[in-house]
């Protein structure tokens, strides 16, 4: 039971970081995936999100596209890891809890493939995606 506490504490806190990414990248190299790739891509923000919305490419795709995937996902994760570096300044993360995040960050990143889809994870590659990997989860076309 303590096990699936803190399968769903971190999922939450995944879900936090997600959601509120987009405002607190403040130190990062880049202000949002979105500047990041259009940095690491040399395309401009207006290519970004025409690729984007009106062509339906995750960020990955786009990065990978043009052969920056590696680089736009070592970005994003700096991007998280300042995030939970100052959640575990202000206290309101433990170091301990911060390094599984982490390191469960970085797994997830190993196995991703830019286009929403990934390796065959802890459910052995059965299919278990929920938005179809297209980012059609709670967000997108608010």
């Amino acid at each position: 039971m303590k096990n699936v506490r803190n399968i769903v504490a971190a999922g939450a806190l995944t879900l936090a970081l997600g959601v509120t990414s987009m405002t607190v990248f403040a130190a990062a190299k880049y202000d949002s995936p979105q500047e990041a790739l259009a940095g690491i891509t040399g395309k401009t923000m207006e290519e970004i999100a025409e690729e984007r919305y009106e062509e339906g490419k995750t960020y990955g795709e786009i990065a990978a596209e043009a052969d920056k995937l590696d680089e736009f996902k070592e970005e994003l994760f700096e991007q998280k890891k300042e995030i939970i570096e100052e959640r575990v300044a202000e206290g309101s993360l433990s170091r301990e809890y911060a390094d599984d995040i982490l390191e469960r960050i970085e797994d997830n990143q190993a196995t991703c493939f830019g286009n929403g889809e990934r390796g065959r994870g802890m459910m052995g590659g059965f299919g278990f995606r929920f938005g179809g990997g297209r980012g059609n989860g709670f967000g997108r076309n608010r």
